[in-house]
């Protein structure tokens, strides 16, 4: 069973992302192992699987005794889909890590690396030299250091940052919306329902407006009519009468009620101080001196029953 490693160059240009479609081998060619017919490509596409891995670097000599399953940190990339062949050449999808794709774009751009297949398959001598008849085993698609049977780049299929497709596509079918052209009957009853629209939006805040002044009027009226009302000369005239107090009582009442005391208040104030007076009178006998600091005092008692 033979060895099969081959490689080919990448396409700069087109590393600006992180999915491309790859053309793994060509058919029909010579490659540094063997020579490739398109037919051992077309029956061994099987063996190209989605999930193949990309290695940096084929595993050196040391490697295949010491690491024959390679290091993890190695992986570069996969295969994102099967293998297709389109009647000559073998055709992939190639997905780089993204903290892998600046470093390929680089060494790409500077014609320093290529893409090689690692795998195994069945060979015979023919005109060509040594030929493959069939592949057995396909082990990796690794980035290598020089080019071999035709693989390449062919073209970018997703953007390592964004699917830029896919938002493209959104933005174009956004702008054939935008310049979409609507009959001149549906623009004007959609005018017309704006109008409409509008106008209502005015009535009920017109509405709203004449509720809210309303309602701050009732406010004020009742806050209004909570307010006491203020007596009239006559009735305030007629009270001091009926309360039986002398004249100076009335005169303290009358002047009481116009510094804001309720009438009825300052009547009931001056009729408790009357009784006080009666109260101490009535202790001394009912006599008409009353005791005060500094000696006997004459008491009027016209200041209570006037």
């Amino acid at each position: 069973m033979a060895k099969l490693l081959e490689a080919g160059t990448i396409a700069p240009k087109q590393l600006t992302g992180k999915t491309w479609k790859i053309k793994i081998i060509e058919g029909d060619r010579q490659g540094s192992s063997a020579y490739y017919p398109k037919e051992a490509l077309e029956a061994g596409k099987g063996l190209f699987k989605k999930g193949i891995r990309i290695y940096e670097n084929h595993p050196s000599a040391d490697d295949k005794w010491s690491q024959p399953e390679r290091r993890v940190r190695d992986i570069i990339g996969y295969l994102s889909e099967d293998a297709e062949y389109d009647g000559k050449d073998l055709y992939a999808n190639a997905t780089f890590f993204s903290e892998h794709q600046e470093w390929v774009k680089e060494r790409a751009e500077a014609g320093v690396i290529a893409m090689s297949i690692r795998a195994e398959g069945e060979m015979s001598e023919s005109t060509n030299g040594m030929e493959l008849k069939k592949f057995t085993a396909v082990h990796s698609v690794d980035v290598v250091t020089v080019a071999g049977a035709g693989g390449a780049f062919d073209s970018l299929l997703e953007s390592g940052q964004e699917n830029n497709s896919q938002d493209e596509a959104l933005e174009e079918a956004q702008e054939e919306e935008t310049e979409l052209e609507l009959p001149k009957e549906l623009l004007e009853a959609l005018d017309a329902i704006v109008v409409a629209t509008k106008a209502n939006t005015e009535a009920v805040a017109g509405l709203v407006e004449a509720k809210q002044a309303e309602d701050a009027a009732a406010k004020l009226a009742l806050e209004e009519a909570a307010k006491p009302k203020p007596l009239s000369a006559t009735a305030v005239a007629d009270a001091l009468v009926e309360s039986g107090l002398s004249a100076k009582a009335r005169a303290r009442v009358l002047a009481a009620v116009e510094a804001g005391t309720d009438l009825t208040e300052a009547i009931k104030a001056e009729k408790e101080i009357a009784a006080e007076i009666l109260a101490e009178a009535a202790k001394d006998g009912g006599a008409g001196h009353i005791e005060e600091s500094g000696g006997p005092k004459e008491f009027d008692w016209s200041n209570v029953i006037g």
